[in-house]
């Protein structure tokens, strides 16, 4: 409860202490209210300015290993009792005075001893308590009081017979020692963001904590030495244009990057990947690792389109196997399915029931008969036995088809001619089926 009324006071208490982080290497970081830590950052605001009224306020992060902890920690407990002090810890102590005088003055008046101590214990509760609750603000005079209750607690116990009795010693909390630093000045305060911003691993926050400190600095310039603010001023800016400058290279190395990644990808070119990312990388170490967050994006993207080439690469290595382990029976399917382009027509006819001449349907006839017969010895791959076994079956509808279509032509029965229709229409079907799927078995795969 007592953050809320230090948060509270921070922007509005002039001549109170300003937190502090404390690193490693003993530097004290100024934080504008109480920071917060978790998933190994630290998060706090960066007052830009005097620290008690800040021209700006940046929020940073760093990471949490940057920070001696136990050090912070004894300094925030004592801001804590500084703020508390200045702002209701006067008030708070006046109330457990008087609650400490109302109980002695009602222990006095009761006459029965057993209520007596009752609120004797109630009250040297409360006093155990109240350090541990208020940051051991006025731990000293809370002391005196809680003796002062206990005296009397014993003297009530003597006074009605009591020999044998014990008071448990409770150690009450101190108060933090830690020294408070004095405040930064507005020179101390722009050097201290300044020296956050190049801490901080995120270009964002670093680079909108520099222009935020240029501003200020141009807005002070009249209250600032001349030689400091020009050679902050410089320094900001040449780190400003190194910063536009890293971006510019970065951003070049990830077009350049990817365009490449793109074709390799699409030729299934797996080793000129591998180059690839191990040149970003290389790249990455000479300019000093500065965009370690873009350079995940790139690898990651970069590993995505190895992962399209490695399938590519296996798409043509399939294609090259099979054209190659299978070239005898791709040239005799090849050469059977140029042969039924002599017949289709003929087919289409019987279909269509538009007629056809008995000596053109004795030579297709004849034609059908020896694709069948050519097809049969054929072994196809087992993955095209299936589309094999169509085109044989296709034949043998197509020779259906004929025989039903003299019978038609002799009989002059419609039935019988539909028949032989339906017949044709499945042959065909056939054919054109088990066609794709062998044209799609030999074909070089589509790269993306």
């Amino acid at each position: 409860m007592l953050a809320c009324v230090w948060a509270a006071s921070a922007a509005g208490s002039a001549d109170l202490p300003s937190y502090r982080i404390f690193l490693t290497d003993g530097t004290a970081l100024v934080s504008f209210g109480e920071f917060a830590r978790a998933n190994g950052k630290v998060v706090f605001t960066v007052p830009i300015g005097s620290p008690s009224s800040p021209d700006a306020l940046r929020i940073v992060t760093l990471p949490d290993n940057f920070v001696d902890w136990e050090r912070t920690n004894r300094y925030t407990d004592a801001v804590r009792l500084q703020w508390y002090a200045s702002t209701r810890g006067e008030r708070d102590y006046t109330v457990l005075t008087a609650a400490v005088a109302r109980a002695l003055g009602d222990m006095a008046f009761v006459t029965d001893p057993g209520a007596k101590l009752g609120i004797g214990a109630e009250i040297r509760r409360q006093l155990i308590e109240w350090p541990s609750s208020h940051l051991g603000y006025r731990a000293s005079d809370v002391r005196e009081l809680t003796a002062i209750v206990e005296e009397a607690i014993s003297d009530i116990r003597v006074g009605s017979g009591q020999r044998a009795f014990d008071l448990s010693l409770v150690a009450i909390l101190e108060p933090p020692a830690e020294r408070l630093l004095p405040e930064p000045t507005l020179m101390d305060g722009i050097d201290l963001a300044s020296a956050i911003a190049q801490m901080t691993a995120a270009r964002r926050e670093r680079t909108s904590l520099q222009r935020s400190i240029l501003s200020v600095l141009d807005r002070r310039k009249p209250s600032l030495p001349k030689s400091w603010y020009s050679s902050t001023r410089r320094a900001l800016t040449w780190s400003l244009e190194r910063e536009a400058k890293l971006d510019r290279q970065y951003a070049e190395i990830a077009t350049r990057a990817l365009g490449s990644a793109t074709k390799y990808a699409a030729r299934g070119d797996v080793a000129s990947l591998d180059h690839l990312t191990a040149d970003v990388r290389r790249e990455d170490d000479r300019l000093g690792r500065q965009r370690p967050e873009n350079v995940e994006t790139l690898l990651a993207s970069l590993a995505a389109r190895t992962q399209t080439a490695r399938a590519v690469r296996l798409a043509i290595d399939r294609w090259e196997y099979r054209t190659s382990a299978y070239a005898t029976y791709r040239r005799r399917i090849d050469a059977s399915l140029d042969r039924f382009g002599g017949v289709v027509d003929d087919i289409a006819a019987v279909r269509a029931l538009s007629g056809i001449e008995p000596a053109r349907l004795s030579k297709t006839d004849k034609r059908i008969s020896a694709i069948e017969v050519g097809l049969l010895p054929l072994g196809p791959p087992a993955e095209l036995r299936p589309a094999h076994d169509m085109l044989v079956s296709a034949t043998r509808l197509m020779r259906e088809a004929v025989r039903l279509q003299r019978r038609a032509a002799l009989s002059g029965e419609m039935p019988v001619a539909q028949n032989a229709s339906a017949a044709a229409a499945g042959g065909l079907l056939l054919l054109e089926i088990a066609r794709t799927r062998i044209d799609e078995f030999f074909r070089r795969p589509v790269l993306p």
